[in-house]
């Protein structure tokens, strides 16, 4: 198996892309560590994945508080001796009430959190001569959002600071044997998705993929696919790539 006897940290595994990243990681031999804010549902993942070929565990995790983050990396590294591979991928919606304005949020998870995994993450991954990175981006983070104003602007800024993020460690530690890309999903079949577009084999999701997306694969990605690029990316398959948006969109952007 391309990943025996590696260890994965998975940040935002218990759900969506970073759950797929976790399953094709855990598929081939990692032994997988799901990092969630929802600590149930990280053991309930964890539990399915113990009767595959890998083995895993859960952590509890708040991916904008960089305390937490820390402690995750370093319970990690406790108890499985070392850290081989960061997958970065937690997200979602502004909980109700929250303050300050949302624009700050989406700052705090989607960039600030890598940031911090990242962070306490090369430290560890240095230690054990190396490892392999993936930040979660977006299309949003290589185009603009089209019809957002502008204190809407928080997701798609994040994403494109992920990229940068991503480019900069690659270049940073490149000498340590420590390997960055970034993942750049286009419209990707999972719970967050399905809340703002309903079921991708509905009516309104199909006309939104075909009439106002045009989408040359003319259909919604599935998790999987995204979480088989990362599997690959932190593989010996990808020891030459590093520093790279990877951009999985069905053909959005080559129109």
């Amino acid at each position: 198996m391309k990943l025996d006897k590696r260890v994965a940290l998975i940040v935002g595994g218990a759900s969506g892309l970073g759950r797929a990243s976790a399953e094709a990681c855990g598929a081939e031999g990692a032994h997988v560590v799901i990092a969630d804010l929802n600590l149930a549902a990280a053991q309930a993942v964890a539990a399915e994945l113990n009767a595959g070929p890998g083995t895993a565990s859960a952590v509890r995790v708040d991916a904008a508080d960089e305390e937490s983050v820390r402690r995750a990396v370093e319970q990690t590294v406790e108890v499985q001796r070392r850290l081989d591979i960061l997958v970065n991928s937690a997200g979602g919606p502004p909980p109700p009430g929250y303050e300050p304005e949302p624009w700050h949020y989406f700052l705090d998870i989607y960039l600030k959190g890598p940031y911090y995994a990242c962070k306490h993450g090369v430290a560890a991954m240095e230690l054990t001569g190396g490892g392999a990175i993936v930040n979660v981006s977006s299309l949003a983070g290589v185009t603009g959002s089209v019809g957002t104003s502008v204190d809407q602007t928080g997701y798609p800024a994040a994403k494109h600071g992920v990229i940068g993020l991503t480019r900069t460690i690659a270049l940073a530690y490149a000498d340590k044997n420590i390997r960055a890309n970034a993942v750049c999903p286009g419209y990707i079949d999972t719970p967050m998705s399905r809340e703002v577009f309903g079921d991708p084999e509905g009516e309104r999701s199909q006309a939104h993929i075909l009439e106002n997306l045009r989408i040359p694969m003319r259909r919604w990605g599935r998790a999987e696919e995204i979480g088989k690029v990362v599997a690959f990316l932190v593989s010996d398959d990808a020891s030459f790539i590093t520093g790279q948006p990877i951009i999985v969109d069905g053909g959005f952007m080559a129109r």
